[in-house]
């Protein structure tokens, strides 16, 4: 499940490839750029590391912007759906919290994306515009375009929110200050940002990817962002590409079935149920130490180097 933050952007302007950004704070406050980088109380939020930018409303909702760059790379030097996930995750969970109930917090309990065009995407940034489609006493469901610089339609996502009590985190934290941003190091590649030294692997008929604990990739509510767990789906696919059938993701449908723990390695793993000429399919979950998953993602490939269907 995936948190919405209720934080505003803040208003400290920031550098050419780095976020004003809208944290997922454990206290769902706005939060500032540190003027000092090496303030011990400063860290790193999913939305700084994924370069989200400034909040603003459009004609019809939420628009979040995210810089274009290689820390969204795959391994074959072009931005991955993977890498969208928390740009889709937030815009679309922004949406839907934007009237909500008193005393309630918003988890994601479905994400889905398609590809609508697939890269390279013209800079220098990207733009989801989210739509809500409908709010009760139980949620909401909200979809959003995501554009390239050119204004062209890339990306199309769909997510289903759940009202809860107020997490523990929240009811303790309350309008406490908000720790202040680092901004990111100089990512070359998704991975990087992820903090994950090396690609993911296969064992047999599985891949396998794991995620570092670190408080970095946490949401609002103090488990890791839904987002970020939509983004580790999406490249422990890699593992298992044929030799020489490069894959692009074209779409992905993910259940959030409970939080992820923060202080826990996160391992996703992937296995292909169908492979056809022009496309695999492939069941992936992400699960801590005791193997309970967090999540189950059903996600399409393409091969782009393979023959048509």
């Amino acid at each position: 499940m995936s948190g919405t933050s209720t934080a505003q952007p803040p208003t400290v302007p920031a550098p050419a490839d780095h976020p004003r950004g809208r944290p997922s704070s454990a206290a769902g406050g706005a939060a500032r750029i540190a003027t000092d980088q090496n303030d011990p109380s400063a860290r790193e939020y999913p939305e700084s590391r994924f370069r989200l930018d400034a909040y603003t409303q459009g004609a019809r909702g939420v628009r979040v912007t995210a810089r274009l760059g290689p820390w969204l790379w795959g391994p074959h030097g072009e931005p991955s759906a993977g890498a969208l996930g928390v740009l889709v995750d937030n815009a679309v969970g922004a949406e839907i919290f934007r009237e909500h109930p008193r005393e309630v917090f918003a988890v994601t309990s479905e994400l889905s994306y398609d590809l609508v065009a697939p890269p390279p995407w013209s800079g220098p940034e990207l733009q989801a515009e989210a739509t809500l489609f409908g709010r009760d006493g139980a949620g909401g469901t909200a979809g959003c375009e995501v554009r390239d610089g050119s204004g062209r339609l890339v990306a199309v996502a769909t997510g289903r929110c759940r009202w809860i009590p107020l997490p523990p985190v929240l009811r303790r934290h309350g309008g406490a200050p908000v720790p202040p941003v680092r901004l990111p190091a100089a990512h070359g590649s998704l991975l990087a940002t992820l903090g994950i030294p090396a690609g993911p692997t296969r064992h047999g008929e599985l891949g396998r990817l794991v995620l570092p604990p670190s408080p970095m990739f946490g949401n609002s509510g103090g488990a890791v962002h839904g987002g970020i767990l939509f983004c580790l789906t999406d490249t422990v696919t890699d593992a298992l590409a044929e030799p020489g059938q490069p894959e692009r993701t074209t779409s992905l449908r993910m259940n959030y079935l409970r939080p992820a723990d923060l202080s826990q390695p996160v391992t996703a793993t992937a296995e292909a149920i169908h492979r056809g000429r022009s496309l695999v399919v492939y069941r992936v979950t992400t699960a801590g130490p005791s193997d309970r998953p967090y999540t189950i993602a059903t996600v399409t490939r393409e091969r782009t180097a393979g023959q048509p269907a």
